[in-house]
């Protein structure tokens, strides 16, 4: 008889888990299923969104490669002013009358000495 009652019980409680356990993962897969529907609602809502971020990621794109070539010119600039400013330092200390040049206009040149000196105030 207690046997039978011991057996009654350790059933009981197994069908009380299986229940609670299949109860439990429905609500699990019920929500799993409502936040999958949420998530496409509000990929749905953010698609213009997301267009417009391609679109100005690509024109971000652009001037990153604008900054950059920008830079580069600059750097350029900036290494043309050095070598100038060191080419005017040697052409004020010299005695020379004529001067090869080619920083003005690119070409080798010979220019009269005293027409390219420049004076401290600048």
């Amino acid at each position: 008889r207690q046997r039978r009652m011991f057996i009654f019980l350790q059933q009981t409680r197994t069908d009380a888990s299986i229940k609670i356990q299949r109860i439990f993962r429905g609500h699990k897969g019920r929500e799993n299923f409502a936040v999958a529907i949420a998530l496409r609602s509000l990929e749905h809502k953010a698609r213009p969104l997301y267009s417009l971020l391609e679109n100005e990621g690509g024109e971000i794109k652009r001037h990153q490669d604008a900054q950059v070539g920008v830079k580069r010119a600059l750097e350029e600039a900036k290494n043309a002013v050095s070598e100038l400013e060191k080419e005017i330092a040697i052409l004020n200390h010299t005695n020379a009358k004529y001067w090869d040049s080619d920083q003005i206009t690119g070409t080798p040149q010979r220019y009269v000495t005293g027409l390219l000196r420049v004076s401290n105030i600048l």
